[in-house]
């Protein structure tokens, strides 16, 4: 989600309940992968995050939900730190299993390796002081994508991205883009010697009215897709939407930016909230306009696209993201607090129905 290098949240960790609430969905391991074929529309995907209800597999319902509504593709991602707690530990975790659980129900996963997490860096804790271009930090970042790229192998991911938003903690710290840029284009050397077929890139906020759309422009000179979020605000406001009829003039204008690199959008959001600019009727004709335009446009021209958020999070919530990301306003709060096309406890708001009813 877009900050402007202070402001960003993140999709909450789904996948640590997922296979368990998942295998009482009778699923198993898929058959050899492939990847996606460029062809027909878009894959399309809703961040399926549960409800505050007292639900034992809240997680998995939201999943299994978003699937039957005919999502066919999966945000995933972890902070680098996450996976490597302590220097060479790396632990997947969950990770093998969520990846197979979720391609026995349909959906193919799009994966970030956050190494870059919008405003914070998602090194491990050893790494943080080291330069991008370090020996040290190089040998390690090998070492994770090698490890990452070996469980690739044994799915079909829709892509790989390498690091989250990068443009705000790059477009602040401008000196260390050149050595992010050599990073990413040496392990995407490495993933592209195992898996040559899949898209790799690194995810930055939407080019229109980004300040920073250059550290975007830079890295995708040497990308294979160009992987964006899209939240349309105003500039120099309190996260103040742009008006919803913005949609398809931006998607245009990102489309033609890149050509013929395809883009792909990890996600998509618009606030239901008055202090936003919006309403709730305003979020569901941005959600008609996302399905229209992602059910006619090619696979070719835009890869995949997420809708962010299938349900408002809790106080509880938001009180650690605004933690976590060090950054709290009235239109910040208002903005994460309502993202979901459903509420904190599951009550449908009306983008609820446009995303079911496209």
């Amino acid at each position: 989600m877009e900050m402007r290098a202070a402001r960003r949240t993140r999709q909450l960790a789904l996948l640590g309940a997922l296979p368990l609430a998942l295998a009482f969905a009778g699923c198993s391991k898929s058959s050899s992968p492939t990847q996606p074929a460029p062809i027909g529309p878009p894959l399309i995907g809703i961040a399926a995050n549960p409800t505050d209800a007292t639900i034992a597999d809240s997680t998995g319902s939201a999943v299994l939900i978003a699937r039957a509504l005919g999502s066919n593709v999966f945000q995933m991602g972890d902070l680098w730190s996450t996976l490597e707690p302590s220097p060479g530990a790396i632990q997947l975790g969950t990770l093998p299993a969520t990846l197979s659980q979720l391609e026995a129900l349909g959906f193919t996963p799009y994966y970030n390796l956050r190494v870059i997490d919008t405003n914070n860096l998602g090194l491990p804790a050893d790494l943080a002081p080291r330069a991008f271009d370090d020996p040290v930090l190089i040998a390690r970042t090998d070492a994770i994508v090698d490890t990452l790229v070996n469980l690739f192998a044994q799915h079909h991911l829709a892509a790989f991205s390498f690091g989250n938003e990068v443009d705000a903690y790059l477009g602040a710290h401008a000196s260390a883009l050149p050595a992010f840029r050599a990073l990413l284009v040496r392990e995407m050397g490495r993933v592209h010697a195992k898996l040559p077929s899949l898209p790799v890139g690194s995810c930055t906020e939407s080019p229109p009215q980004n300040t920073f759309a250059w550290v975007g422009d830079t890295l995708n000179r040497y990308t294979n897709v160009a992987i964006y979020t899209y939240y349309p605000f105003q500039p120099g406001t309190d996260f103040v939407h742009r008006p919803t009829t913005t949609f398809e003039p931006d998607m245009g204008a990102m489309i033609a930016r890149h050509a013929p690199l395809p883009i792909a959008l990890q996600e998509v959001g618009y606030s239901s909230s008055t202090l936003n600019g919006s309403s709730p009727a305003a979020q569901a004709d941005m959600v008609g306009r996302f399905r229209r335009y992602m059910a006619a446009v090619p696979r070719s021209e835009v890869l995949f696209a997420s809708w962010f958020l299938m349900t408002d999070w809790s106080s509880a919530t938001l009180n650690r993201l605004f933690a976590y990301y060090g950054y709290v306003s009235p239109g910040f709060s208002e903005y994460l607090g309502n993202l979901g096309l459903r509420d904190s406890v599951g009550v449908p708001k009306p983008g609820w129905n446009a995303w079911k009813n496209p």
